[in-house]
C-alpha cells in the first residue's frame, strides 16, 4: 500500500454520511495529533479521474480540519472499491464500528455494486440473514431519525433497539420519541422501561408518555423507590452513579484540558472542578459529624440515668400515633401515585 501526505480538499468524502459522529473521540484525536502528530494514516482507494475516496479515517480527517491542517497522511489501496469495503466490513477499520455504519457499507456493495445479499456475506463471512437485518436496521428508519444518528445525538443502541421496532409500527411516535431524545438524552435503562411500559399501554396513555417521556419515567422510579428503596439504598444508588461520573471526568480529563487552551474557557472547567471537590469535602465533613454523635458516650443529650432516652422514645411513639401525621405521610406517600395518574397507570 503505498502512503503519501496529500492536500485534504482532494478527498472525496463518499462515506461521510453513514459515519456516525463521535465528537469525544474527534476531541481525543485533535489532543494526539497536536501533540504527536498524524501517526494512523486514513485509508483511501482511487476513484474516477484518479481522486482518492475516503473509505476509513472520517474521525481523524474532522480531527486535522479542527487543527487547521491543510494536508494529510493517507494509504492508497490498490484494489478495487467494493473489495475494498469487504475488507473493511472483516477487518472493521481504525475502531469499532456502529451497526449503522455496518448497514451502510452493505446496501453500498448490495445497491451500488449489485452484489447479492448471500454473496455479501460470503464476502465478509456472515450469514445472509446477519446481512439482511443489518440492511433492515438502517432501512426501517425514517430519515429524519437516521440524520440524528449518524449526527451522534442518539446512540445506535436507541435507534436498533426501541426507536426501528417503533417506527416499524408507528412512524409518528418513534419521530416524536427521537426528537425528544435529542432535547433530553436517556440511559439505556430508562429508554427500554419506557418502550416495555410504552408496549403494554393504551393509545391514550401512549400519547401521554410520548408528550413527556422524562416524566413518565420520573413517575415510574419515584413509585418504586417509595415501595422498594429505604433512604440508604436511595443513597448507595446516588454514590454509584457519582463514582462513575467521577471516573469518567478523571480518564477524560487529559481530552479536556490541553496545552494553549482558550483561558475563558479553562477558567470555567477549573470553577466547576472546584465545586465538585469542595462539595466531596463538605460530605466527608458531615458523614464525620454524623458519625461522631453515634459514640456511646455523646448519644444522650443531657446526662442522667438512661430514662431519658426511654421517655423519648415513648414520646416518639405518641407522636406518630397522632392521626393528624399519619394523615400527612398518607400525602406523602401517595404523591408518586397522583404522578402515576397523569399517565392512566
Amino acid at each position: 500500500m503505498e502512503k503519501q501526505t496529500i492536500d485534504l480538499h482532494l478527498l472525496e468524502l463518499r462515506y461521510a454520511r453513514i459515519r456516525v459522529k463521535n465528537e469525544a473521540r474527534v476531541r481525543r484525536l485533535v489532543d494526539s495529533i497536536s501533540r504527536h502528530g498524524q501517526l494512523e494514516a486514513m485509508l483511501t482507494v482511487k476513484g474516477e479521474d484518479n481522486r482518492l475516496i475516503l473509505v476509513d479515517g472520517y474521525q481523524r480527517y474532522a480531527a486535522l480540519r479542527c487543527l487547521g491542517q491543510d494536508s494529510g497522511l493517507v494509504r492508497v489501496v490498490d484494489a478495487p472499491e467494493s473489495q475494498t469495503l469487504c475488507q473493511l466490513l472483516i477487518l472493521r477499520g481504525e475502531r469499532q464500528w456502529e451497526a449503522i455504519e455496518e448497514a451502510g457499507l452493505i446496501q453500498e456493495l448490495h445497491r451500488r455494486f449489485d452484489y447479492s445479499l448471500s454473496e455479501i456475506g460470503r464476502q465478509i463471512g456472515r450469514d445472509k440473514s446477519y446481512v439482511k437485518r443489518r440492511m433492515d436496521l438502517l432501512e426501517s428508519l425514517p430519515e429524519e431519525i437516521l440524520s440524528r444518528v449518524i449526527a451522534g445525538t442518539i446512540s445506535t443502541w436507541a435507534a436498533s433497539r426501541v426507536l426501528i421496532p417503533l417506527a416499524r409500527a408507528n412512524p409518528s411516535a418513534a419521530t416524536r420519541l427521537a426528537a425528544h431524545l435529542e432535547r433530553e438524552p436517556m440511559s439505556t435503562r430508562e429508554l427500554q422501561l419506557f418502550y416495555d411500559h410504552y408496549q403494554k399501554a393504551n393509545r391514550q396513555v401512549r400519547e401521554r408518555m410520548l408528550d413527556h417521556p422524562a416524566l413518565f419515567i420520573k413517575s415510574i422510579q419515584a413509585l418504586a423507590g417509595s415501595k422498594d428503596e429505604g433512604p440508604e439504598e436511595k443513597w448507595l444508588h446516588d454514590v454509584k452513579v457519582v463514582c462513575a461520573i467521577l471516573d469518567r471526568l478523571r480518564d477524560e480529563a487529559d481530552t479536556v484540558f490541553y496545552p494553549n487552551q482558550e483561558k475563558k474557557l479553562r477558567r470555567q472547567l477549573l470553577v466547576k472542578a472546584a465545586r465538585a471537590r469542595r462539595l466531596t469535602v463538605e460530605l466527608q465533613q458531615k458523614i464525620k459529624e454524623r458519625l461522631k454523635y453515634d459514640r456511646p458516650h455523646q448519644r444522650a443529650g443531657n446526662p442522667g440515668n438512661g430514662k431519658t432516652g426511654d421517655r423519648e422514645a415513648d414520646d416518639r411513639q405518641t407522636t406518630e400515633g397522632r392521626p393528624q401525621h399519619g394523615g400527612q405521610c398518607a400525602r406523602d406517600t401517595g404523591s408518586p401515585a397522583r404522578s402515576q395518574q397523569g399517565f392512566g397507570i
